[in-house]
């Protein structure tokens, strides 16, 4: 069995004292199957057709409904979904909901987004990388848009919740955790194979994380408005491929050794001769101001300027 594969570490609210015992109930098919069942029942209220009225959220998402739904598979372990398996393994419906939460984070998600930077690696390491680049962040955008998002808007629904929830709050700060290990890992690969370099002060595990962010950030723009120009389907590309370019074009040392900071301070100073430019009317507080209670000196009516004669 694969790590990804092991539920031991996911599946933790099982009703079992036992840590050996629990790990082998949580990689039983049946337990399996009861997760994969709730699953389906979010990817159907998240895509369903949007009715009057306001909906709660998961409303169709509770013990028996899961249990149904592992009775209509055809499939042996049918004949064993019943409400007495179901509280052999979660006593308490919150408990499985948890134990869902990580699972379909971990596992219909985030195991897909790594496998993909696994993937990205030789693809980028040679060749021509910008189209691979666009071809990876279109085939990430794509797959936080269609069915296996359900991870992702799950996780938006599920921000709250983790403040008041321990061990849901662990799980997304390990599947973080783990995101950035596997896309901090691809990225140093690839600059190791094009002899790359970032500039100084910028870690992989920045960009990572900046690749992350991103990603998430249009994903819930995609969430929100489906309309949303985040994917060209013709030419194959995203608005990810473009934010990605745009994040190794600055980041990328290109021989002259300068700090981003110091990049950026070029790209906007004054051109020579030219200090009273645009936005020089933007000053420090008080800046050529006269003080408080201070009147601006200007000169009387039929009074000489300063200057004048």
């Amino acid at each position: 069995m694969s790590d990804e594969d092991d539920l031991s570490e996911i599946v933790v609210n099982l009703n079992r004292r036992d840590p050996v015992v629990r790990g082998r109930l949580a990689n039983h098919p049946l337990t399996r199957s009861y997760l994969e069942a709730g699953t389906r029942l979010v990817d159907r209220e998240f895509f369903a057709v949007p009715t009057e009225g306001f909906t709660r959220p998961l409303a169709t998402l509770t013990r028996e409904t899961v249990i149904a739904e592992v009775a209509d598979e055809p499939s042996e372990l049918a004949k064993r979904a019943s409400v007495g398996s179901f509280r052999d393994r979660w006593a308490y419906f919150p408990d499985y909901l948890s134990d869902l939460a990580r699972y379909t984070l971990r596992i219909r998600r985030w195991s897909l987004h790594n496998e993909l930077a696994r993937q990205a690696v030789p693809a980028l390491s040679g060749g021509d990388f910008v189209a691979a680049l666009e071809e990876i962040a279109y085939r990430d955008m794509v797959s936080v848009s269609g069915v296996a998002s359900t991870a992702m808007r799950f996780r938006f629904l599920l921000t709250a919740w983790a403040e008041q929830d321990e061990q849901l709050r662990g799980a997304m700060t390990s599947v973080y955790r783990d995101i950035t290990a596997h896309w901090s890992d691809m990225c140093e690969a690839v600059f190791a194979a094009r002899g790359l370099r970032l500039r100084p002060g910028v870690t992989f595990e920045q960009l990572s994380v900046l690749l992350t962010a991103l990603a998430e950030g249009l994903a819930l723009r995609a969430a929100g408005d489906p309309g949303a120009p985040v994917l060209d389907h013709e030419g194959r590309r995203s608005i990810l491929g473009v934010g990605a370019m745009a994040l190794f074009a600055g980041l990328v040392d290109v021989g002259d050794g300068r700090g981003l900071s110091e990049v950026v301070a070029d790209l906007t100073a004054e051109p020579p001769g030219d200090a009273a430019g645009p936005g020089a009317e933007i000053a420090a507080p008080g800046a050529g101001a006269p003080g408080p209670g201070v009147e601006a000196s200007r000169p009387r009516a039929g009074e000489p300027s300063a200057g004048q004669g």
